[in-house]
């Protein structure tokens, strides 16, 4: 049976530098950044440095002694220099961001193409100067901007490296007010903004242009143009978006469905540009080249050309993450054949990460970046054994069993991962890979032959059947996703779920590999750990009893559980509505299935033997809701635990409560702040405890079992 790529000592120098590396940018986000700290770390890598300068005069003169400190001392400056590096751009630690100053004015710079929807325009941007009491000064930092503007659908009144002012009106950005909801000011803060603010066209005043990096401008221009010719050729809306996101890595408006169905089939991957698209073009220059092999000048200027072609089409893309490691690693792996060498898979993988963590530090949180290398690693490691396990001599079986192989290896290498992020798991994505894995490489193909085509007839052709690939692609996958269990939703598992999983398949793995006794104890103790991890969790979920009032501005939403069941009372229509989708189900879908979450439309009456509702009062057990949002007055006294007021009433708290007695209250957003600082002043006068959540987490009460 096939082995496992071995990794053979002193093969791989760049996994030690890369461990290094990675545990200093890792530090560096388990800690809040303050400056003594970073001035510490910036003393001990001048000190480290400095060291090693002078150990390697001393050995220099001395050979061989103290390689080993040596060595040591090469850690400690890639770990203190990911610390640092993730460290220099946050307002804490640069004294130079404009956040830290008071001023009327930004002058900033466009660093990324802006994103169209429901016009309006979003986009970084990079503060240059400012404009204070004291005149114009030089600053630092990178604000998000969303810009209001009309005619932002049809021409975007911004561009990359445009150079604009802006009044200095923004705000940071903020946290993610209810439980389980997509933390964006964690995603801001990878790319270095901490700070975002809402403006209109009239607002902005444009400086100059073309002020960007002129390699990013040109990518850009020219990926526009080959947009633009796609838009000539394919007259469907939604083989215009998958062309254009496939090929070119142009964030393309996608419809909700069709990029529904690439998800839940466990092929989103084709639409983002990455590992698979680089080899592409890598193996189609190679395979028209191959003519060169023979000589020894041919084949460097060979490889001169494949470099030149894969940066080309990485800078084409955007230079995504995920582009950035296939581009990297191909790179290696080129000249190691260029050159003669050995290649070695794990090192060249290692050192690829090494370098793109150097340039960028928080490329390690990046979800396709982590994603991208977990897949390539478990197809190393596991593709053999499945090739193995497949192994055919059918000249038409073997490709398949291939295939298979590398998809299952991908999935076990990267889907823990993927599901402790997207709580989600496609049950036929083999099927779904099996069946796109050409459509996808014709898709580009046909897309590259297109592009360079001239206007004319055949262009017109190739067009045509390029527009039917890819709408037969997207009918097969709609059938996919209809099919029963196609997605198994509200998987939450936690990052030791995640590694006990990645134990149980490295076990598995060499247990087959090795037949070992071993790793078959290995693989029995992971499972074991699993079993007991999944059942604790089960019990806590039963057990549990709470009710959240979660923040969704305006509107309500106040989420009861218990007993493995979840209810929703909400104004909002259904439980597809985008704001339940994304504030409110991650909430309750970490606590229980998704199946057992009902929904509860506000006026209406509901019971069940664990709630009942009528006239706005929500009985659950035996605490007791009541939903107050008119000016109403009640004639008998009514006793309740919760009272949420909305829409700002007139009348006064002490009024109010000689109706309506209750031990907690809690205003929501949809009350005015005026309205909120005096119900906040007469509840401190009533002594009742009381939480607003306008700008605040969501409510949470944990009820006895």
């Amino acid at each position: 049976m096939k082995q496992p790529i071995p990794i053979e000592k002193g093969h791989v120098p760049f996994a030690r530098f890369l461990m290094a590396l990675g545990a200093g940018i890792t530090a560096s986000y388990l800690c809040e950044p303050h400056w003594n700290i970073y001035a510490v770390i910036n003393g001990v890598q001048v000190g480290a440095i400095a060291t090693f300068v002078y150990m390697v005069l001393y050995t220099w003169l001395r050979r061989q002694r103290y390689y080993g400190f040596m060595g040591f001392l090469i850690l400690l400056i890639f770990f203190t220099w990911g610390c640092r590096s993730a460290w220099q751009t946050h307002p804490e630690i640069d004294r130079l961001h404009f956040s830290r100053g008071e001023y009327r004015a930004l002058i900033g710079r466009v660093v990324d193409e802006p994103a169209v929807n429901n016009g309006y325009l979003r986009f970084p941007l990079e503060v240059i100067q400012a404009y204070g009491r004291e005149g114009v000064t030089n600053v630092t930092g990178k604000l998000m901007i969303t810009l209001a503007s009309p005619d932002s659908l049809s021409t975007p009144t911004v561009a990359y490296g445009d150079e604009l002012l802006i009044p200095a009106r923004y705000q940071e950005v903020p946290p993610p007010y209810n439980p389980g909801q997509l933390d964006y000011r964690r995603y801001l803060a990878n790319k270095d903004i901490w700070h975002q603010g809402y403006l209109s066209s009239t607002e902005v005043r444009k400086l100059g242009a073309g002020k960007g990096n002129p390699l990013v401008a040109t990518a850009l221009k020219w990926r526009k143009s080959l947009v633009t010719k796609f838009e000539r050729y394919l007259p469907d809306k939604d083989a215009l978006s998958v062309a254009s996101t496939l090929i070119l890595g142009y964030r393309a408006d996608l419809s909700e469905e069709l990029l529904q169905a690439f998800s839940n089939t466990g092929t989103i991957h084709v639409l983002s540009v990455s590992g698979m698209h680089v080899v592409i073009v890598f193996w189609l220059f190679s395979k028209l080249m191959g003519w060169m092999d023979g000589k020894r000048k041919l084949r460097l200027v060979k490889f001169i050309i494949l470099l030149i072609a894969v940066w080309s089409y990485a800078a084409l893309t955007g230079f995504s993450p995920s582009v950035l490691r296939a581009a990297m690693m191909i790179s290696f792996v080129m000249a190691a054949s260029a050159f003669n060498q050995e290649n070695r898979i794990y090192n060249s993988i290692s050192a690829s990460a090494f370098f793109l963590l150097l340039y960028e530090p928080k490329f390690i949180a990046d979800i396709g970046f982590q994603l991208s290398y977990l897949a390539v690693l478990g197809i190393i490691f596991m593709a053999p054994l499945w090739q193995a396990i497949l192994a055919s001599n059918h000249r038409l079986v073997r490709p398949l069993g291939n295939y298979i192989g590398m998809s299952v290896s991908a999935q076990a290498g990267a889907g823990p991962l993927a599901t402790y992020y997207f709580h989600q798991f496609p049950m036929y994505f083999l099927v779904a890979n099996l069946f796109i894995a050409l459509p996808a490489s014709a898709i580009m193909y046909l897309g590259f032959v297109l592009l360079i085509l001239p206007a004319g007839i055949w262009a017109t052709w190739v067009g045509v059947l390029l527009e039917k690939t890819i709408l037969f692609v997207n009918a097969v996958l709609y059938r996919i996703e209809q099919l029963p269990m196609a997605t198994v939703r509200g998987i939450w598992i936690g990052v030791w779920d995640s590694l006990l999983i990645y134990l149980l398949f490295f076990s598995i793995t060499l247990m087959m590999v090795n037949r070992s006794k071993s790793w078959f104890y290995g693989t029995l103790i992971a499972i074991a750990l699993m079993v007991c991890t999944s059942t604790i969790t089960g019990f806590q979920r039963q057990s549990q009893r709470e009710i959240i009032v979660f923040n969704v501005k305006r509107d309500i939403a106040v989420g009861l559980i218990g007993n493995g069941d979840a209810w929703i009372y909400s104004n909002l229509g259904s439980l597809d509505n985008r704001t339940i989708q994304y504030r409110v189900l991650p909430g309750l879908e970490r606590r229980v299935s998704t199946d057992r979450i009902h929904l509860v439309q506000q006026d209406s009456s509901y019971r069940t033997e664990s709630v009942y509702v009528k006239d706005r009062v929500i009985q659950f057990g035996d605490t007791r809701l009541m939903v107050y949002d008119e000016d109403k007055t009640y004639g008998a006294q009514l006793e309740v635990d919760i009272l949420l007021i909305r829409n700002n009433p007139r009348v006064s708290l002490e009024r109010l409560i000689k109706n309506i007695r209750c031990k907690q209250l809690v205003v929501d957003g949809s009350n005015h702040r005026f309205t909120v600082d005096r119900l906040v002043q007469e509840a401190e006068a009533n002594d009742i405890p009381i939480y607003v959540l306008k700008d605040n987490f969501a409510w949470t009460l944990t009820l006895p079992d």
